[in-house]
This record gives C-alpha cells, sequence and structure tokens, in this order.
C-alpha cells in the first residue's frame, strides 16, 4: 500500500482526503534513539527538537512506499522547516497545508480553498480523481475509529486500560491502513468489557497535556512512579478522535469545520480557550494533578505555561511544568521531580 506522509504538529492533515487519494495517511513520528546529527547540519541546535528528529530521519531515508509528502502547518519554526525537507528529499509530491490559526469564517473559507488545492494538487499529481463520494466513504471510515478510540478512551477513566497501551492504540491509528485500525479497535473494544479494574491504591490520576508526546516509553515511565493517565491534550490522544466530522454536509467545508472547531492547541487564537478545554477535562474525569510536559524549545507550550500555572492554582488543583529533552536517557533524570509532584497529590 503507498504511502502520503503526513508532518504535522496539531493533527490538523485531513486524512479523510488522503485515503480518497487512494493511499494511506501515515504520520510522521519521532524516534528518541535517533540523535539529530544531520539536521543539525540545516537547523540550529536551538530549534525544536522534535521536528530536528523528524528531518533526521528523512534524510537518512524514509519508508519506501511513501510517495508524498504533506506538511500542515503548525509553529513559525515547523513552517520554516518544510522549506529543508523539499531541499533534502527527493519526492514528486510535495505539499504544504495552511491550516489557520484563528477559527472564525474568513479562516474557514480560506482552509475550504486550501483544502481544495491539495485536492487538485493530488489528483494532477497522481492522475487520480477525488469525487464527493470517496470523502464521504473516508469520512464515515475515520469517524468510526474516532468513535471507538473514545469509547476505549473512557477504560482509562474506569482503571481498566492503561495509559501507554491507550496511547499505543492512538499511535498506530495515525499511520497504518484504516481498515486494519478499525478490525483492531473493535476487537479492542471487546477484549475491554471483560477486564476487572486494576487496584487504585497509591494511583494518581493525571491529565497530561503539552507539546507532541509520541514516545509510548515515557508515558509507561510515569506509570512506573505511580501516575495514571485518565485523560490527555495531546495530538497522540484526545485531539486526534474527540469530535466527529459531519457526515450529512458537503465533504470539504465538513473537513474544514472539524479541524477548526475541535479542542484547540498552543499555537492557534485566542489561547486562553486552550485553558477552558483543560479545565474541563481536569474537572470532567476528576484529576489529581496535571502535568505540561515541552519539548526543548518548544515556544508555544512555553508561552502557554505561566498562564496554566496561574490559572490551575486558582482552581487549587496540582500543576506540574516539565521541559524534556527528547531522548530517553533524560526521562531518568526527572525522576525526583516528577516523585515530588506524587507526594503533593
Amino acid at each position: 500500500m503507498q504511502k502520503i506522509g503526513i508532518f504535522d504538529s496539531g493533527v490538523e492533515t485531513p486524512e479523510e482526503i488522503v485515503m480518497a487519494a487512494g493511499f494511506t495517511p501515515y504520520r510522521f513520528f519521532g524516534d528518541p534513539t535517533l540523535q539529530p546529527d544531520r539536521a543539525n547540519e540545516h537547523i540550529p541546535p536551538t530549534h525544536c527538537i522534535w521536528t530536528r528528529n523528524l528531518l533526521e530521519q528523512a534524510i537518512k531515508g524514509l519508508d519506501e512506499n511513501i510517495v508524498g509528502i504533506i506538511g500542515t502547518h503548525g509553529c513559525d519554526r515547523t513552517n520554516r522547516e518544510f522549506d529543508i525537507w523539499i531541499e533534502c528529499l527527493n519526492l514528486d509530491f510535495m505539499f504544504f497545508l495552511n491550516s489557520p490559526r484563528k477559527r472564525d469564517n474568513l479562516a474557514l473559507n480560506f482552509f475550504i480553498n486550501d483544502l481544495k488545492e491539495l485536492i487538485l494538487r493530488l489528483e494532477e499529481g497522481f492522475n487520480i480523481e477525488i469525487t464527493p463520494g470517496k470523502l464521504k466513504d473516508a469520512i464515515i471510515t475515520t469517524n468510526k475509529i474516532r468513535k471507538l478510540l473514545k469509547e476505549i478512551s473512557d477504560y482509562r477513566k474506569k482503571l481498566v486500560l492503561k495509559g501507554s497501551e491507550f496511547h499505543e492504540l492512538v499511535k498506530n491509528a495515525q499511520y497504518q491502513d484504516k481498515n486494519q485500525v478499525l478490525k483492531n479497535l473493535k476487537k479492542k473494544s471487546e477484549e475491554l468489557k471483560s477486564i476487572a479494574p486494576f487496584s487504585e491504591k497509591n494511583i494518581k490520576r493525571i491529565l497530561l497535556t503539552g507539546s507532541e508526546i509520541d514516545d509510548t516509553e515515557f508515558i509507561k515511565y510515569l506509570e512506573s512512579l505511580g501516575f495514571h493517565i485518565v485523560i490527555d491534550d495531546l495530538g497522540v490522544g484526545t485531539k486526534y478522535f474527540w469530535n466527529l466530522v459531519d457526515e450529512n454536509s458537503e465533504p470539504i467545508e465538513a473537513l474544514a469545520k472539524y479541524h477548526l472547531t475541535k479542542p484547540i492547541n498552543s499555537i492557534k487564537y485566542p489561547s486562553y480557550e486552550r485553558f477552558n478545554v483543560l479545565q474541563k477535562l481536569a474537572e470532567n474525569y476528576k484529576v489529581d494533578g496535571v502535568i505540561n510536559i515541552a519539548q526543548k524549545f518548544c515556544e508555544p507550550v512555553l508561552y502557554d505555561h505561566p498562564y496554566l500555572n496561574k490559572k490551575f492554582k486558582e482552581l487549587e488543583i496540582p500543576y506540574l511544568f516539565i521541559e524534556l529533552t527528547y531522548n530517553r536517557e533524560s526521562y531518568n533524570q526527572l525522576s525526583t521531580r516528577f516523585s515530588a509532584f506524587a507526594e503533593i497529590i
């Protein structure tokens, strides 16, 4: 199966368009065991470590089945890195999708036009036709996946499913064939119905938010310290499945509205809406604390931190902010801070 690679920090690339074109959407993830040596030749080492890691993988060589790449508007640094990808890779199809920072009607019309441009470029580049019927079929499939993920997510709250297991499920859904994903999720949903909850003794119920966290080993590390992620606000998490695309509207407009109305991330405007989302999650899931992780040099999350710190103090919800280097050796270096936070809550 041929794939279209997705370079997207905010899960805002409409996978349905890629599926309607006959390809598997393949979202790129980092490799925390890899040092960005060659990427550092193109990007200063003070830039986002996660995206430098992705560029390192691209330079070393992508999956041979990847026939094109879509880069989607993220923060200022990741946006400009797409120009470097164009210079470093030898692919005929590379498209930059402008996902707006604002979420008003003007932004919606802008995004609709850019989605139409993406469709046109795919059709011309691969000599295919992307019809409304194909788009609607793809929307129905991804909505089924979203519904199943939301249903399975609730087992974290019931203390039946570990946060690390769920993280792996969401991650797989973002790069595997969607029909296979659907089968796997249906099977998992049935399995979970017969599993008894694990012990609540000494478990700290956590809302996890922040930068892109795509290393499941980090979630396992938090669990080893007694934390349980009952809910999250992540791209490899709720931002990927929380809402549904309207199946009864014109497909392109429905996709645009979906991406401009789902839970806001730190690069969107107005930024205070992000706290509103986090507050509702923290209260609805009765969390013991909030952990906010910033990948090294992730400026949008660093910018959000003082405001979130202030607001969670007002709510008397324990809040921990950690700036993390994207490698597994760094996890243990932070054990004292995590352990101290566990004692506080």
